[in-house]
């Protein structure tokens, strides 16, 4: 219940946040108060990001004290600690895109404003390579495991698809 409680508070916030977020960043510096609020709905979106991880720890942690009791949870540890990582990797991405890249673009004068941009692109570019690499097809993906009881549900309808076939 507290997992989908956060998560029902911090998704919509969100949302809300980036949508400002854009709004203000499409408005441009007209405004007394457009780099306070730029930077207010930047705080909100890292802090948001940062609440999301709490149900995923949490559920890690239930399904480490089930692992040690049956043997069907390891299978659902191992799949939700690799979602954790990539996850995290997500949210380094996130972080990297919006609060290195933000600063970059507010240190630099205007002739090296370029390196903003390249670092963007960059970290754009990694996420990328990391993210096809970890989901590349393979004979033996962790992400795809199947237990037992899966596999031998699946032969059995099979089996029961060719008996019926015409």
């Amino acid at each position: 219940d507290k997992e989908k409680k956060v998560l029902m508070i911090v998704i919509p916030l969100q949302v809300v946040a980036n949508i400002a977020q854009v709004v203000i960043d499409e408005t441009g510096p007209f405004g007394q108060d457009w780099v306070t609020w730029k930077q207010v709905f930047l705080l909100v979106d890292v802090i948001c990001c940062c609440a999301v991880l709490f149900p995923i720890v949490w559920s890690i942690k239930n399904l480490r004290e089930a692992a040690k009791t049956d043997g069907k949870a390891a299978v659902n540890l191992m799949k939700l600690t690799l979602f954790r990582h990539y996850y995290i990797v997500v949210i380094c991405y996130i972080y990297f895109t919006r609060v290195v890249v933000y600063a970059l673009e507010t240190i630099t004068s205007y002739k090296y404003l370029w390196t903003s941009v390249v670092a963007g692109e960059l970290a754009t570019l990694a996420f990328y390579v990391f993210t096809g690499y970890k989901f590349r097809p393979e004979a033996h993906n962790p992400y795809f495991v199947i237990d037992d009881e899966e596999e031998e549900a699946a032969a059995e309808q099979l089996k029961l698809e060719d008996e019926f076939e015409l």
